[in-house]
């Protein structure tokens, strides 16, 4: 239930990777977010771009942790859930 209520927004990934990378998110980049209501996985990547990811992060009980290691790196499991 705890993990249900702390599951991390968009706005709060878009915090975090402003606080890990000092700069904001460009305009020509999408976040792709997949929620699985106890957490969420967030994947930056080009606007112009079907299958190009930066590093993946999975968003849970209020924390991410870094679960790719980006350069068009996208977990298989995920693509599952696409």
């Amino acid at each position: 239930m705890a993990s249900l209520l702390t599951n991390p927004t968009m706005k709060d990934y878009i915090a975090f990777d402003r606080q890990e990378t000092g700069i904001p998110i460009p305009d020509s980049i999408r976040i792709e977010r997949i929620n699985f209501f106890v957490f969420s996985t967030y994947a930056p990547a080009p606007k112009n771009t079907k299958d190009e990811y930066g590093i993946v992060h999975l968003g849970f009980m209020g924390h991410f942790f870094q679960i790719s290691e980006g350069q068009y790196d996208y977990p298989g499991w995920l693509r599952l859930y696409r």
